[in-house]
């Protein structure tokens, strides 16, 4: 079945408006950085960290690609136990929701996964190693998936998934029953090359990360066009924290973002590099309710803590 596309109103009144960001010599955020040591059972080793995420309870969550993929860790970085042992091929996108669900995305499965507190699978999104769009017969809608890269949900369980592949935003009820699709490839506005994050407001807005097009694109949970925020070069990752501010990741640069409520760049931190405080790609990342950011790589295989500089 071809997919659907909604109508792009480019006219809408915008919610948000799109601001011009500042450039190369956006401010140093007050940060330091330390390594977050996790104890890994013995012989195993994290490969490319591509998520994270800290749940209610300060568990930190790693979805790495190395043999032992979803790890669970303490607050402290203490092993507790593994999820979906041979379950994935190229893990990428991680979130935690609200209730506690685990929701894992992997781009050579070409699914999303949904596990309970206790590691049981829940939902299934798109079928194993069946890249497509779907297709339509004899009364029933398969909605496959092409490289999905990460998933968000609204105020009202509505599951958004970046289907990178595919160039598209797919809309689920809470139940997974496909709603919508918005997006194809190209460079105007709701349009997409490589959906690769989403973020919700507490207005339902949905911020998605338009990587290859150096934006971050705003819609409405029907899939209308709002606005686009530019300028931070290759945004990967977007985190919506707590007091309504943005944070990225922009990978190819090495390092991390902070932007206020309307997209302004307020700092930045981090350069390409290999040592403390430099970033291989940075990628996931969450926030620990201390007020940290522990932050994964892909290049340098390990998770580090960024903290804030206590005033003397």
């Amino acid at each position: 079945m071809r997919k659907s596309i909604f109508a792009m109103t480019l006219a809408a009144q915008a919610v948000l408006a799109a601001p011009a960001l500042a450039g190369p010599a956006d401010p140093q955020l007050p940060l330091v950085a330390s390594p977050m040591e996790l104890s890994v059972p013995a012989d195993w080793h994290l490969g490319e960290v591509a998520g994270l995420e800290v749940d209610d309870r300060g568990h930190v969550y790693v979805f790495n690609r190395g043999e032992h993929s979803l790890l669970e860790f303490s607050a402290q970085g203490e092993f507790i136990r593994e999820i979906g042992r041979g379950l994935f091929k190229t893990p990428h996108g991680l979130r935690v929701d609200d209730a506690g669900n685990i929701w894992t995305t992997d781009q050579d499965t070409h699914q999303v996964l949904r596990f309970n507190r206790e590691g049981r699978i829940t939902l299934i999104l798109g079928r194993r190693n069946v890249a497509d769009t779907g297709w339509y017969d004899r009364g029933y809608t398969v909605a496959h998936l092409n490289a999905p890269s990460d998933v968000a949900l609204d105020s009202q369980g509505n599951i958004y998934v970046a289907d990178g592949g595919n160039f598209r935003i797919v809309k689920y009820d809470r139940n997974g029953e496909r709603l919508a699709t918005w997006g194809k490839e190209g460079t105007a506005p709701g349009e997409f090359n490589f959906p690769h994050s989403i973020a919700v407001d507490e207005e339902d807005r949905i911020y998605v990360t338009d990587r290859e097009n150096g934006r971050v694109q705003i819609f409405t949970p029907e899939g209308r066009y709002i606005t686009e925020w530019t300028g931070f070069g290759n945004p990967y990752e977007i985190q919506r924290r707590k007091d309504g501010t943005f944070w990225l990741t922009d990978a190819r640069a090495g390092s991390i973002i902070h932007l206020d409520r309307n997209g302004k760049i307020l700092g930045r931190f981090g350069q390409w590099g290999k040592e403390i405080g430099d970033f291989g790609f940075p990628h996931g990342f969450d926030f620990t309710d201390d007020g940290d950011i522990l932050v994964g790589e892909i290049l340098n295989w390990r998770v580090q803590r960024l903290s804030p500089v206590k005033p003397r």
